[in-house]
C-alpha cells in the first residue's frame, strides 16, 4: 500500500511539473514599413530593423529592407523598442512600440550622418553589377585599378566593353558605340570622343549603362549599342571636393579636381580635368608586288611616330531643389585638346634580288585644335512611392569646332598642305514620362528632336618646289549637312 502511494504521488508530481512546463501560446503579427533618404526620398536598400524586447532585454527578432525600401517583418505581439539602421545614415528608434495587432508604421526617413562619414575611410569599393528591363548598370566603386585614371580606363574594366591602344571604344567587338553622358548627348564628347574620355577623370564617374536593345527614349546611332555614362553629384551640405594627380609611363601627367557647394536648397558643382600624354610608336611593313611573268617587286615601310595629347575640360554647373521630388539644373561645359602628331616614314622600293632601287623619307606632322562649349538645361521630377516613376525634360545647345593641319615634308621638300575645319552647331531636347508596370514592365511617352548643322572645309594643296602650292579641286571639298530628326 504505501509502494503504490509513492508511485501515486510520484506520477502526480510528473503530470504537474509536464502540464506547468508548456510553453504560453503567442499570437504572431506581421508589422511592416518603408525606409527612404530623408533628403532625395530615395528607397534604401539593405537598411535593417530590429525589435527588441525591454522584458527580455533581448533582440527578439529582425530584417532588411528591400529595393524599394519596403519590409514586412513577423514576431510575436508585444512592446518593442524598433531601431532603423543603415550605413553612413543616423540610426532612429521608435521606444515602447505596443504591437497587437498587423501594423504598418508608415515611412521612415534616414538622414546621412555627416560625423560618421568624416570618420569613415574607405579603402576600396567593388564595382556592382545590376540587371534592369532595357539595361546593365555597373557601379563603379572605388575601386584601386582605375583611381588616378580616366574614363577609358573605367570603361575598359566594364564586362563586354574594351578599349584599344588609341582609346577606341568598342562593344562586345563592335566599335559603332553611341556614348552619352548623363543619358543625353553632350559637349564633355565632342567631335572626338576618343579624346574626350581620355580627359574625363574616373573619380567623376558614378555609374556605366550598358544599352544593348535602347527604347524610342535614345537615338537610334550606334548598332552595337549605347554606353552611358552618368557622372557623380555630391549630396552631402557645405564645401566638399577632391584633387587628384596622376603620372605614368610612357609619359603622362594629368591633375583633376572635383568641388561642390551645397547650402539649403542650392547646389553648385564643378570639375576640372588637365591631361597630357605622350604616345611614342614605331611600325614596320614589307609587301611583295606581282608582276606577272616579270619578277617580283618589294616595299618596305618603317614608321616612327611621336604623338602629344593635351586636353582641357571643365563642366559648371548650378542645381536648384525646387521641392523634395523636383529639381532643376543648368550647367556649363568647356572642352580645349590640344594634339600634335610627328610621323616620320622610311620607304624602300627593292627589287626581286632585294637591290635597293629608291629610298623615300616622308615627314607627316599634323596639329589639331579641338574646341567644345555647351549650354544645358535639365528639368526631373520624381514621382511619390516609386524611384522609376518620372518626368524629365532637357535642353542642350552645343557649338564644336576642329582644325586639323598637316603639312608634308618628302626628301626635303614641303610636297603636301592639307587643312581640315569642322564647326558643328546642335540644338538638342527631349522630354520623357516614364512609369513601372509591375515588376518587370514598364510603358514610356516622349519627344525627341536634335537640330543639326555641320559645316567642312576640307583643302588639299600640292607644290612641285616647296614653295608655290596649288590647290586639288578633285581633292578639296565643302560640305554643308543639316539634319533635323
Amino acid at each position: 500500500m504505501k509502494t503504490r502511494l509513492i508511485t501515486l504521488l510520484l506520477c502526480s508530481f510528473l503530470f504537474s511539473y509536464i502540464t506547468f512546463s508548456q510553453p504560453l501560446t503567442t499570437t504572431e503579427i506581421t508589422v511592416s514599413g518603408k525606409v527612404l533618404d530623408e533628403e532625395t526620398k530615395l528607397p534604401l536598400e539593405y537598411a535593417t530593423i530590429a525589435f527588441f524586447s525591454n522584458r527580455q532585454n533581448k533582440i527578439i527578432t529582425g530584417g532588411i529592407t528591400d529595393d524599394k525600401g519596403e519590409f514586412s517583418i513577423k514576431l510575436p505581439t508585444g512592446v518593442y523598442d524598433v531601431t532603423i539602421e543603415y550605413i553612413s545614415f543616423k540610426t532612429v528608434t521608435l521606444p515602447n512600440r505596443n504591437f497587437n495587432s498587423d501594423t504598418n508604421i508608415g515611412t521612415i526617413l534616414l538622414s546621412l550622418d555627416v560625423e560618421a562619414l568624416d570618420a569613415i575611410e574607405i579603402i576600396a569599393e567593388r564595382t556592382t553589377v545590376e540587371i534592369k528591363l532595357d539595361k546593365k548598370i555597373y557601379n563603379v566603386g572605388k575601386d584601386l585599378t582605375v583611381r588616378g585614371g580616366t574614363v577609358s580606363d573605367v570603361l575598359d574594366n566594364v564586362p563586354s566593353v574594351s578599349v584599344d591602344v588609341e582609346g577606341n571604344v568598342a562593344l562586345r567587338g563592335n566599335d559603332d558605340v553611341r556614348i552619352l553622358i548623363n543619358g543625353k548627348p553632350s559637349g564633355l564628347v565632342g567631335l572626338n570622343s576618343t579624346d574626350a574620355l581620355r580627359q574625363l577623370p574616373a573619380e567623376s564617374i558614378e555609374r556605366v549603362e550598358v544599352i544593348t536593345s535602347p527604347s524610342a527614349r535614345y537615338d537610334a546611332e550606334g548598332t552595337a549599342g549605347i554606353l552611358n555614362i552618368i557622372l557623380r553629384r555630391s549630396k552631402l551640405q557645405g564645401l566638399n571636393g577632391a584633387i587628384t594627380l596622376n603620372t605614368g609611363l610612357p609619359f603622362q601627367s594629368g591633375i583633376s579636381g572635383n568641388i561642390n557647394y551645397r547650402t539649403g536648397d542650392l547646389n553648385f558643382f564643378n570639375t576640372t580635368g588637365y591631361n597630357y600624354r605622350e604616345v611614342p610608336g614605331n611600325s614596320f611593313s614589307e609587301t611583295e608586288f606581282f608582276n606577272g611573268d616579270d619578277p617580283s617587286s618589294f616595299l618596305r615601310e618603317e614608321r616612327d611616330f611621336d604623338r602629344i595629347r593635351k586636353g582641357l575640360n571643365t563642366n559648371f554647373g548650378v542645381e536648384w531643389y525646387v521641392n523634395e521630388s523636383s529639381s532643376i539644373t543648368t550647367s556649363i561645359v568647356y572642352r580645349n585638346s590640344d594634339n600634335e602628331s610627328k610621323t616620320i616614314n622610311f620607304i624602300d622600293e627593292l627589287n626581286a634580288s632585294g637591290s635597293l632601287v629608291n629610298r623615300t623619307t616622308r615627314l607627316d606632322p599634323e596639329v589639331e585644335d579641338d574646341k567644345t562649349i555647351q549650354y544645358s538645361f535639365n528639368y526631373d521630377k520624381q514621382f511619390k512611392g516609386n524611384s522609376q516613376h518620372k518626368l524629365t525634360f532637357a535642353f542642350q545647345y552645343e557649338d564644336s569646332n576642329e582644325i586639323e593641319a598637316s603639312l608634308i615634308n618628302q626628301d626635303g621638300i614641303d610636297v603636301e598642305n592639307v587643312l581640315t575645319d569642322e564647326n558643328q552647331e546642335e540644338v538638342f531636347m527631349q522630354a520623357d514620362y516614364v512609369e513601372p508596370i509591375g515588376e518587370n514592365g514598364q510603358w514610356e511617352l516622349g519627344y525627341r528632336g536634335s537640330f543639326q548643322t555641320l559645316n567642312t572645309d576640307y583643302l588639299v594643296e600640292f607644290s612641285a618646289d616647296g614653295n608655290n602650292f596649288v590647290n586639288n579641286t578633285n581633292l578639296s571639298n565643302a560640305l554643308d549637312f543639316k539634319q533635323h530628326v
